[in-house]
């Protein structure tokens, strides 16, 4: 029995906090007055450690902020 299903969120989160992270820088740069000067797979492969160190910051932050309000409902 596989039980490659129970995993599949992880990938998702990360690719949606990547994706969210682009258009952020995407849309500074249209603030700016600029394009931006990169793809979305440039973006990905020139930041890719930068966004898996805030990816783990940001899921710690939340961990947190969840055991804090559970610990707040006992």
């Amino acid at each position: 029995m596989s039980h490659a299903h129970t995993n599949r969120w992880k990938p998702r989160r990360f690719r949606t906090f990547v994706t969210n992270q682009y258009y952020a820088n995407r849309d500074e740069y249209d603030a700016a007055g600029q394009t931006q000067p990169h793809t979305f797979a440039a973006y990905v492969q020139e930041n890719l450690p930068w966004l898996k160190h805030e990816f783990k910051q940001q899921r710690q932050l939340i961990k947190s902020e969840q055991s804090t309000a559970a610990k707040s409902l006992i």
